[in-house]
């Protein structure tokens, strides 16, 4: 389990800081961008290799390509495309253990983070427009697409999400942490 806040290890610095600046950035502006994706993972790339030459290269690779798991989220439209390069460069850094965990405990933050921030946006109203809606959904056994106001069609932040996936791995220990 990693120490918070970091002491003085650069690769938690580092972890840290693509996190807060994602955060940021996806809350303004509902975008992370590129270049957050291609800092973290030249980043993490670099770190791990200067610390343990062609066995590093490879734990920063295999972070990438498990940040690839969330690719099924984007394919749903349940998260944007910046969220997925943006858990492929912070896998460079966090490597394929912790990144795994961040992504499973992310996604189940996401389970109770997106629904609160859509509520932020939409209000109760429109929380209540999206369980009309899918009351009717099952009522006739029909797919009718979320309306302008609604709890369903607000697009929300996934950064908050994956980063208290983040926090719960520094504050909780896990297999392989």
């Amino acid at each position: 389990m990693s120490s918070f806040p970091p002491n003085d290890d650069p690769l938690s610095w580092m972890i840290l800081a693509g996190f807060a600046l994602a955060l940021v950035s996806d809350i303004r502006t509902q975008r992370i961008p590129n270049l957050l994706f291609l800092a973290a993972l030249i980043c993490g790339v670099a770190y791990h290799s200067l610390q343990d030459g062609w066995a590093g290269l490879g734990t920063a690779l295999g972070g990438t390509l498990v940040a690839l798991l969330l690719l099924p989220l984007y394919l749903k439209k349940f998260i944007g495309a910046g969220d997925v390069k943006f858990m492929m460069g912070m896998g460079a850094l966090m490597g394929p253990t912790l990144t795994l965990w961040v992504l499973a405990l992310g996604v189940a933050s996401g389970a109770l983070v997106a629904p609160l921030l859509a509520l932020n946006q939409v209000g109760w109203k429109g929380l209540v427009a999206t369980f009309k809606r899918y009351y009717q959904c099952a009522i006739t056994r029909t797919y009718f697409r979320p309306e302008q106001g609604e709890a369903a069609a607000a697009r929300v932040p996934y950064a908050p999400a994956l980063a208290a996936g983040w926090l719960l791995t520094q504050f909780i220990s896990f297999p392989g942490l």
